[in-house]
């Protein structure tokens, strides 16, 4: 039972990520797992309950997983490295979810539009918002504990406002990920993540 629920889930994930939401069928679905109506519904209420699952199984839970790694910067870094080194992390770490788990099908990491992904998310995901504020804020308080440590160690500019440049940092970092989607160039990612915080850096260190 436990292989016919993983198996809907991998199916499901590679439908969703081919084409929108609203053009995913459940007949497809149940075609493609081989599953009889009883045995899907035996494990998902409703083409929304299966995606809900898709969504905290493959994607929310990794990046749960790997903020509370991150939040206590276990690497104690300094703010000059940890920054780049947290957004690259990130970053890459998306690429290969994604490249793990379409490995077993045909999709490719550059077929998908990752851009209709996130915005299906926003609009099927029943609370999506309300998850996707509490995991910025999050990543908001993880920059200022780090920023806070710079300022104590000399790194950084002792009058600077550690959660307005937290913020700042927070909104470079979403808005590198988001321009990189819309471009499909996620080998210049680097380049960008550099470029864009040693400019930021160059006006805040002490």
């Amino acid at each position: 039972m436990i292989e016919s629920k993983e198996r809907i889930l991998n199916i499901a994930l590679y439908f969703f990520l081919k084409k929108p939401y609203t053009e995913v069928t459940m007949n497809e679905i149940l075609k493609a797992s081989g599953l009889s109506k009883g045995g899907f519904y035996h494990h998902f209420e409703s083409k929304e309950a299966l995606y809900h699952e898709v969504i905290d199984h493959f994607i929310l839970g990794s990046f749960l997983t790997e903020l509370r790694h991150f939040s206590s910067n276990p690497y104690d870094l300094s703010f000059r490295e940890f920054i780049p080194f947290y957004i690259k992390s990130s970053l890459d770490h998306l690429i290969e979810l994604a490249d793990s788990t379409l490995k077993d099908s045909r999709l490719k990491i550059d077929d998908v539009n990752l851009y209709m992904v996130l915005f299906d998310m926003m609009k099927h995901y029943k609370g999506f918002n309300i998850i996707l504020e509490k995991l910025h804020e999050s990543e908001i308080v993880m920059f200022e504990t780090v920023i806070n440590k710079a300022k104590e160690n000399g790194e950084l500019k002792k009058e600077l406002d550690s959660h307005s440049l937290a913020s700042h940092v927070h909104t470079l970092m979403h808005g590198i990920s988001v321009l990189s989607i819309f471009d499909e160039k996620f080998e210049d990612i680097d380049k960008k993540v550099t470029e864009h915080f040693d400019n930021l850096y160059q006006l805040i260190k002490a």
